[in-house]
């Protein structure tokens, strides 16, 4: 009997119908690990990291774009970058980079940074962009401020991250909905507190089923979610020459082959001397189209 591939990477959408209110739930595996194997981070950094990839998948299936949307986390002390790109496909790719002393809690962590969405959406890459400060609870509280600011719809992440999985729950209000039942907010406020990473053992279905025992809840299919970089021979060329011809002069007669590795997947690619010289060359006569 052949092997059937199962795939382990998913997001689940739902609706409480007599509510008004969506939901989502992510488990990342596959994608976490690729993440994870592409640089050595110290664990003060995973879960932060983790937490950004399924808060990541969660915006990506919230918002309306076609094209790209990147989470970052700058210009804090300590942690000094954290990128997290999402497309439209769900096709996810992240990475960070840190100081050397690393506190150990969040607030420590990401002080001093801001909290940075960006939506590149349509053909002509239409960019909106959010900057909201990051919250000293969490980055699901940070993201709660952002909704809060941006859209002006209640909503609530819960998020968690350990060696093997990053995993996350989202639940928003529609626009339609009508305040003043109350239900929001008890449900909130029974949600507080319980541990993600436990819930992610349970299947979507019963889990539901145990956080909301007397809600109407439609359940829809899971869809893919996957580790994709968009790394490629052409794209290191087209950064080299932006070094001009010069520095790439330079650059082989220190280095042959110039080795380049992605930062977010971890691939090394090896251009000989030549290859660079006919950069070089491409150069010259880019200059020389411009002169005529």
């Amino acid at each position: 009997m052949a092997n059937e591939h199962k795939t382990i990477d998913t997001l689940r959408r739902f609706l409480f119908v007599e509510e008004d209110i969506r939901g989502s739930i992510v488990r990342l595996r596959d994608t976490w690990q690729h993440l994870l194997k592409a640089e050595s981070y110290p664990p003060e950094v995973r879960p932060v990291l983790g937490e950004a990839l399924a808060a990541t998948a969660l915006l990506g299936r919230s918002l309306k774009f076609d094209g790209r949307l990147t989470v970052q986390v700058q210009g804090g002390a300590h942690l000094r970058l954290l990128v997290m790109q999402c497309d439209n496909k769900l096709r996810m790719r992240g990475l960070a980079h840190f100081g050397d002393d690393v506190p150990d809690n969040f607030t420590e962590l990401v002080d001093g940074g801001a909290l940075c969405i960006t939506v590149e959406s349509g053909r002509k890459a239409e960019r909106y962009q959010s900057i909201v400060p990051l919250s000293e609870i969490s980055l699901a509280e940070s993201l709660q401020i952002y909704y809060h600011q941006s859209v002006q719809l209640p909503t609530m992440f819960m998020l968690a991250a350990d060696d093997d999985e990053a995993v996350g729950v989202m639940l928003q209000a529609l626009p339609e909905r009508k305040p003043g039942s109350g239900f929001w907010r008890r449900m909130v406020d029974e949600l507080q507190g319980l541990d993600v990473l436990r819930m992610s053992h349970v299947e979507d279905e019963l889990l539901l089923t145990a956080l909301f025992p007397n809600d109407d809840i439609r359940l829809f299919e899971p869809e893919p979610v996957s580790f994709h970089c968009e790394c490629s021979e052409e794209r290191i060329e087209n950064m080299l020459k932006m070094l001009g011809a010069d520095e790439l002069r330079d650059l082989i007669a220190q280095h042959d082959p110039v080795e380049i590795r992605c930062e977010f997947c971890n691939r090394l690619y090896k251009l000989p001397a030549e290859k660079i010289l006919a950069l070089v060359a491409e150069l010259g006569g880019s200059r020389a189209n411009l002169l005529h």
